[in-house]
């Protein structure tokens, strides 16, 4: 299977680490304390289940008549419970990531 969306999970935009943000949101990523770990367990099962998808059917998760809109909600649940304990986690990034994913799995993020 090719993790296309659960590997994203690891990546940072290009902005400049002035106070060590990346380090620090990377590691929370690895090795997600308390208050992080719920999440972070949530958003990798929500880029696996799209991954598995695409695998299992040869085609995008948001191209799903019946498992995109579920899938798009999970997505808009994990934006909104960003405004939530965090930790280490950089929100901006999560925001990011969990909008490109599901642009790139076929929803349209036109009024998101």
């Amino acid at each position: 299977m090719n993790n296309i969306y659960s590997r994203r999970i690891n990546q940072t935009p290009a902005y400049p680490d002035t106070n060590g943000w990346k380090k620090r949101h990377l590691d929370a990523i690895g090795s997600p304390q308390f208050g992080e770990y719920p999440y972070v367990t949530l958003l990798k099962g929500w880029l696996a289940y799209a991954d598995v998808h695409k695998a299992r059917f040869e085609s995008e998760i948001g191209e799903d008549y019946v498992l995109g809109p579920q899938w798009e909600a999970i997505g808009d649940s994990l934006r909104g419970v960003l405004n939530g304990e965090t930790g280490r986690l950089d929100c901006g990034t999560l925001d990011g990531l969990i909008l490109g994913v599901m642009k790139d799995a076929g929803i349209d993020i036109t009024n998101k």
